[in-house]
């Protein structure tokens, strides 16, 4: 009996832990993951911008590619500014090193898949190029714009 009274502890404590966490996530989510954006990066490459004709070293705003423009919905304005805000280590340490410190970009591009919550960072061969692109991968920040929070 008493095996069986410890096993049935055991499984309590168990199904209370996984309660736990599945209430820390759920409250994670609520108050901060929902508002995440997805950020990737891009370079002026054949690979990232695989359609002739955007290949011409301009951004659909119609200005000269530089350090600093990001691509963005539509629905965002060009010209307009935008901050991002890393939340974990890792995200830190890849804008600290890839972006070199940089957090604020004006969006200045569009892209065919870039809608919604999704901002492409645009790196130029002088930052890395491809291969910072590459190491940025998919990440997901928080972002002011225009000095406001984007729910």
């Amino acid at each position: 009996m008493a095996k069986r009274s410890a096993f049935k502890i055991l499984k309590r404590k168990i199904l209370f832990s996984v309660g736990l966490i599945f209430a820390a996530w759920f409250l994670y989510y609520i108050y901060w993951g929902r508002h995440l954006f997805l950020i990737t990066a891009y370079c002026n490459c054949p690979v990232c911008i695989n359609v002739k004709k955007y290949q011409d070293n301009k951004f659909a705003s119609g200005k000269p590619v530089y350090w600093g423009g990001i691509a963005a919905d539509p629905s965002v304005p060009f010209g307009s500014h935008v901050k991002i805000f890393p939340q974990w280590p890792q995200d830190w340490a890849a804008m600290m090193t890839l972006l070199r410190g940089r957090n604020d970009f004006i969006v200045e591009d569009r892209g065919g898949k870039i809608k919604g919550k999704h901002l492409d960072l645009f790196i130029p061969d002088s930052m890395g190029g491809h291969h910072a692109a590459k190491n940025w991968g998919v990440r997901r920040m928080r972002i002011k714009l225009n000095g406001e929070w984007v729910e």
